[in-house]
């Protein structure tokens, strides 16, 4: 009896130790096929953009604002409605966003504005990516950009290179495009209609009720955040919501002439 408990207890160490190198090569396998495998930009590669200036994209004819020349809050703004601990959250281990992202189907742990410009510069990378390879792929290269940009570059990179509606990238064009006027201007109400357009732009365009919804829940997270005072709140609250109606589509007969 006591040999065959002996060779039992054998047994199963080895099938652990056999289970444990197998796991220990899976996360290699993971590690190596994320890291490199993929294309994704290279922490070199995101150190060599330069400081200022487009990143994703050199499309000469889009508006581009250093981030020194972008009212201090819309800034304040985008920050407190994207990611409140912009510039206080540290970087996670791949590994531990890849488990995150296996524990909640293939999403990884939100990360606002990193993961918005991250998802801008994959498009450096053309061959990668479908189905859950995209958002683990995405997660890796979030830790690369976190690593390796500073967080106002990134935060200058999602003002400008993030998508408005109606064909407008960042917050100079939208400035334009929806309220006629650059950023200096704003009130606090259209700096909340600006900031709010990111997330879900085609709806915001449609549904003016929506819209005001979002206006007033930016309005609320710059309240509480104390960028704006109660009575700052209240009054932009109370402002109707006032936007530009997009210009009207030209026929193909109107655009022949």
């Amino acid at each position: 009896m006591r040999k065959f408990v002996i060779v039992a207890a054998k047994l199963i160490l080895s099938a652990v130790s056999l289970v444990g190198i197998g796991l220990l090569l899976f996360a290699g396998w993971l590690v190596w096929h994320y890291e490199y495998a993929l294309g994704l930009p290279s922490e070199d590669g995101l150190a060599s953009i330069s400081t200022t200036g487009p990143a994703c994209t050199a499309a000469p004819d889009r508006t581009y604002i250093s981030l020194a020349d972008i009212p201090p809050l819309l800034r304040k703004a985008a920050i407190a409605y994207e990611q409140p601990d912009f510039y206080e959250a540290r970087s996670l281990s791949p590994i531990i966003g890849i488990a995150h992202a296996a524990a909640n189907g293939g999403k990884g742990p939100p990360s606002g504005i990193i993961q918005s410009v991250t998802r801008c510069l994959m498009s450096f990378s053309t061959d990668c990516c479908r189905g859950i390879d995209m958002h683990i792929a995405t997660i890796v290269l979030m830790q690369r950009v976190a690593r390796t940009l500073s967080r106002d570059r990134i935060l200058e990179i999602y003002l400008n290179e993030s998508y408005f509606g109606r064909g407008n990238y960042g917050v100079g064009s939208a400035s334009l495009a929806y309220f006629g006027r650059p950023l200096g201007p704003l009130a606090v109400d259209e700096i909340a209609f600006i900031v709010a357009l990111p997330r879900m732009p085609a709806l915001l365009n449609r549904r003016r009720d929506i819209a005001l919804d979002r206006r007033n829940l930016v309005i609320a997270r710059m309240q509480h955040t104390g960028i704006i005072s109660d009575a700052e709140a209240m009054a932009a609250r109370e402002r109707p919501l006032a936007f530009r109606d997009p210009p009207p589509v030209k026929t193909m007969q109107q655009q022949a002439l």
